[in-house]
C-alpha cells in the first residue's frame, strides 16, 4: 500500500485497514492482503493499535522522506542470527571475504549495466550501445580479476567503478528524449531525470536495507563505501547491484513520455507516487531465475542475495554478486 496524500488517516478495526482521506473517502484493505505500507508524504495520522497489528501481522511499515529515502521503518523484529552474522561480518572487514564481498558487489553492478544496454541495443539497434555493453562488461571482469588487499582494494575499485559509469551514463543518455537535458548521472543536478533517478534509489534503498537487516547484518558496517557515522554503508554497498532496477524503471517512464512535476527541486506527491508505484511493480512483477534455482521475482531476489551474504560471512557456502537474467 503507498500513502501519498497529505491528511490521510490510517486506523485497525477487526481485521481491516481503514485508510481515510481529507475528502472523507474511505478504504478498507483486509490486513492478511499487505505486505508492506509505503508513506512518502508528511501530515499522515496513523494509530499505536495498527503499528502493533502491523508487527503482529510481519507487515513492513516505511516512512520515506521528500527525496524518497527511508527515515523510518517497522518492522517485526524476527532477524536471522543477529550475533553470530554480525560478528562475521565485523571480522569480515580486514579479511578476504571482505575483499570477495566487495569485488563481487561492483562485478555484479557492472555487469547489470552491461546488461541494460546490450538489451536497448536488440530494441533499437544502436550500434553505440552494443560497444558501450562490451566495454562495461570487460571492466567487471578485470574487476573479478583483481588480486588486491584490503588496503588498496577501494581505491581500485573506485577507478574502474568510474571508468564503467562515464560510458554507461553517456550511453543511458542517448536512450531519452533530447528535451531533458540529460547528459550524465549527477547527483545535485535538478533536472528531471537525475531527480527522478535519486528518488528512485531512496526506494530501492528501503527495499535492500529490510532485506540486510532480517538476514542479520548489520545494514551500518560495510565493505566498499566509507564508514560514516549514522550513515548505512553496507545498505549503499548492496544496492549497488539493484540499481539497474530504479534505472530500468526510469528510462522507461521517460522513454514513454512521462513528465514529472516538481516544486523547490523535488518531485511533487503525483509524480512520487508514480514512481514508486513503477518501481514496486517493477521489483513485484519482474521475474528472474536466481543462481540455480527455480524464477523468483526481484523482491525475493533482494532477500536471496542478502541471506547469501550472511551465509558467506558466516563462513557458509560462496556469495556471488546478483547479476540479473532479462
Amino acid at each position: 500500500m503507498l500513502i501519498t496524500g497529505y491528511g490521510v488517516k490510517l486506523r485497525y478495526r477487526k481485521g481491516l485497514v481503514i485508510v481515510e482521506t481529507k475528502s472523507s473517502e474511505k478504504q478498507e484493505i483486509p490486513l492478511i492482503n499487505l505486505d508492506q505500507i509505503v508513506i512518502a508524504t508528511s501530515g499522515v495520522w496513523f494509530s499505536s493499535k495498527l503499528v502493533r497489528k502491523l508487527v503482529e501481522h510481519g507487515v513492513d511499515l516505511v516512512i520515506l522522506d521528500s527525496r524518497g529515502r527511508p527515515i523510518g521503518r517497522v518492522y517485526p523484529p524476527f532477524v536471522n542470527r543477529t550475533v553470530e552474522t554480525r560478528r562475521s561480518q565485523y571480522l569480515a572487514y580486514s579479511t578476504h571475504r571482505g575483499v570477495h564481498v566487495a569485488k563481487e558487489i561492483v562485478y555484479a553492478k557492472l555487469a547489470n549495466q552491461s546488461s541494460l544496454l546490450k538489451k536497448y541495443y536488440y530494441y533499437t539497434g544502436i550500434q553505440e550501445l552494443r560497444e558501450a555493453s562490451g566495454r562495461i562488461s570487460n571492466i567487471a571482469l578485470r574487476i573479478r580479476e583483481l588480486e588486491s588487499a584490503t588496503v588498496d582494494l577501494k581505491e581500485k575499485l573506485r577507478v574502474l567503478e568510474a571508468e564503467a559509469a562515464r560510458v554507461y551514463w553517456s550511453s543511458y543518455a542517448m536512450l531519452l528524449p533530447r528535451e531533458l537535458g540529460f547528459e550524465s548521472r549527477d547527483h545535485d543536478s535538478m533536472d528531471f531525470v537525475n531527480v527522478s533517478l535519486n528518488y528512485a534509489y531512496g526506494v530501492l534503498y528501503g527495499e535492500c536495507w529490510k532485506a540486510l537487516v532480517l538476514a542479520g547484518l548489520d545494514p551500518y558496517a560495510g565493505f566498499i563505501h566509507e564508514d560514516r557515522s549514522g550513515k548505512p554503508v553496507l545498505v549503499f554497498d548492496f544496492v549497488e547491484m539493484f540499481r539497474f532496477t530504479a534505472d530500468s524503471v526510469v528510462l522507461v517512464l521517460f522513454r514513454r513520455g512521462w513528465k514529472p512535476s516538481l516544486s523547490n527541486g523535488l518531485l511533487d506527491y503525483e509524480s512520487r507516487r508514480r514512481l514508486i508505484e513503477s518501481i514496486l511493480d517493477f521489483l513485484e512483477n519482474t521475474k528472474t531465475s536466481y543462481i540455480d534455482e527455480a524464477p523468483v521475482n526481484l523482491r525475493q531476489a533482494i532477500k536471496k542475495t542478502a541471506l547469501a551474504l550472511a551465509s558467506y560471512l558466516r563462513g557458509e557456502g560462496v556469495f556471488v554478486g546478483y547479476v540479473h537474467r532479462w
